[in-house]
């Protein structure tokens, strides 16, 4: 058994389709397959469930892919460790994001790629359960998500840097109407209750993501009673909407902020809706040198 074997059998476990797998392990099908049974031969058991096609793998495949994953995982690290001995750190980082958290990653990414520009970062946008999960398997090395539903087996694997919070806000074309019944205290602070948005079109993320629960716990607090005319899964898209003037979307204060600089959108503070804490997150163990150089920025950034 070698890592080259372990590298096809993850690629095969990953694309759970032969030909794919050997396309992007470049190599032919049939030298794939012989690797596969070399290791089945090796372990002395059937790893992969073979039809005309692959099936699935067997629970003793599912064991040695995890095996497999923390073995790569850990070669790419030791590359990393070597590399600051002979030149510029050099490697990759996958680093995943949940839409809407407070704080725009995109400056810290920015002087991450000027300290390291040997370091290729892919950047991920995923839910918060999943970006738990592939932490957690060895699939992302940085999360930036909410500190909220984690288990206690992840608390125990993951280390968390709190981020400041912001209040979040209304992202528009231009002001929300006001209601001149509505409480003087929240028109002086230039601040909107929620109930203000009952009256216009609401473009909103898709409810399968953790800040849309914030909105709709608020909503329903409010009494509902809300026109949402769009939803998405796209922070990009959200936006796009917005400046197209489809309606009046609920972001964080960390994207209000970026929006109103990009987009020249406008911007205002809503009251009524608490969201959860922002967090980067981290594996407490098998971290690379790239994750430790982005941890100290996110701790520096932080303090600013």
């Amino acid at each position: 058994m070698n890592l080259r074997q372990l590298h096809y059998f993850h690629e095969l476990a990953k694309h759970k389709h032969f030909a794919k797998a050997a396309k992007a392990c470049h190599i032919t099908q049939p030298t794939l397959s012989a690797s596969i049974n070399a290791l089945e031969k090796r372990f002395g058991t059937e790893l992969v469930v073979r039809g005309s096609q692959f099936v699935a793998l067997t629970e003793a495949g599912s064991v040695v892919q995890q095996y497999a994953e923390k073995m790569l995982l850990d070669e790419a690290a030791l590359k990393q460790e070597i590399s600051a001995f002979t030149g510029p750190l050099k490697g990759s980082l996958n680093i995943g994001i949940v839409p809407q958290s407070s704080v725009d990653i995109m400056p810290i990414i920015k002087h991450f790629t000027q300290l390291y520009p040997h370091i290729s970062i892919k950047l991920h946008v995923t839910t918060n359960e999943k970006l738990l999960e592939q932490l957690t398997l060895h699939q992302m090395d940085i999360g930036l998500g909410f500190d909220e539903s984690i288990s206690e087996s992840s608390r125990r694997q993951l280390q968390f840097y709190p981020q400041p919070s912001h209040p979040l806000a209304v992202l528009s074309l231009k002001p929300v109407p006001l209601d001149l019944t509505a409480p003087q205290h929240a028109m002086s602070q230039q601040a909107l209750p929620l109930t203000q948005l009952k009256s216009v079109p609401l473009i909103l993320l898709s409810q399968n993501m953790q800040f849309r629960q914030y909105i709709d716990n608020g909503i329903e607090a409010a009494g509902g009673g809300f026109n949402v005319v769009l939803e998405t899964d796209s922070l990009f898209h959200l936006v796009s909407a917005v400046k197209q003037g489809l309606g009046y979307a609920i972001v964080s204060g960390g994207v209000a902020q970026s929006a109103k600089q990009l987009h020249n959108l406008h911007a205002q503070t809503l009251l009524d809706v608490e969201s959860g804490n922002t967090v980067f997150m981290a594996r407490k163990y098998s971290v690379s040198v790239a994750m430790k150089a982005f941890i100290r920025l996110i701790e520096v950034n932080s303090t600013l």
